[in-house]
């Protein structure tokens, strides 16, 4: 896979149990994969890692710790949520083979986080709305629940068979995207905006959130395009604030609004 892996992250939240770390840094191992990070309260570790990782202890101890999610993915450009539920904020989730294809490509110069979350109940929308897009491994509709390290193993497969198929002299020319947390402070002060002016109830401003992230995260905003929108909602909230009344007495005196 070339210098391709190095610009992949494998992001575990809140993992349950320290065997199953220890599981997922094996399975990066076989892989070809070497970015472990673990959003805890502390570094897990013991025994039960150590001996799950065999021959990935050197992935394992290399792992880093972060405590949120958002400082976990601060040096990522594209993130990829996990999910095995359904849902209206997840029903643009796509199998791992079908968007690892498209992803692959965008490696190198971008940095691309896939996060999984706990054992027990996955990620949530909090954590999903980090999330610029979402995959889902498809499974019996009897039993869709995966393993932690199971899961991270399909995808790792899907990830290195994509960037194989994939010869550096074929690739695209390459596109240097905003970062995952500049893109999200711009929903926050587009939600903001939208609240101000009554687009959205500030009551729950998410629903519709949801959706515009979804859009958003079809494309790829790149740093001057996620400027443009940031002054797009600052200058919403300063018209909503009292600014329509400059803005209407510049026009009389026939100047300039900006």
């Amino acid at each position: 896979m070339e210098n391709r892996s190095e610009h992949f992250a494998f992001v575990l939240f809140h993992p349950r149990t320290t065997g199953n770390i220890g599981a997922a840094a094996r399975a990066l191992k076989n892989m070809g994969f070497a970015d472990l990070r673990i959003v805890a309260a502390r570094r897990p570790g013991g025994v039960a890692a150590l001996k799950m990782a065999v021959h990935g202890r050197d992935v394992l101890e290399a792992a880093k710790v972060y405590p949120d999610l958002k400082s976990a993915l601060a040096d990522c450009t594209i993130t990829v949520g996990t999910t095995a539920r359904a849902g209206l904020y997840r029903s643009a989730a796509r199998p791992p083979r079908e968007a690892i294809a498209e992803l692959a490509a965008l490696a190198p110069p971008n940095r691309i986080a896939f996060i999984f979350g706990p054992e027990d109940f996955g990620l949530t929308n909090r954590e999903l709305k980090l999330c610029q897009r979402l995959i889902t491994i498809p499974t019996s509709p009897d039993y869709h629940s995966l393993n932690l390290a199971q899961a991270l193993l399909i995808v790792a497969y899907e990830l290195r068979l994509a960037c194989d198929a994939q010869p550096a002299a074929q690739l695209a020319a390459p596109v240097s995207l905003a970062a995952t947390v500049e893109i999200d402070t711009m929903f926050e002060r587009m939600a903001r905006a939208l609240v101000r002016i009554g687009f959205l109830p500030a009551d729950n401003p998410d629903h519709i959130m949801f959706a515009i992230r979804e859009i958003f995260g079809r494309t790829r905003l790149m740093v001057r395009e996620v400027d443009i929108f940031n002054g797009i909602a600052r200058q919403i909230e300063w018209y909503a604030r009292g600014g329509r009344e400059v803005a209407a007495a510049k026009r009389r005196a026939g100047k300039r609004l900006r």
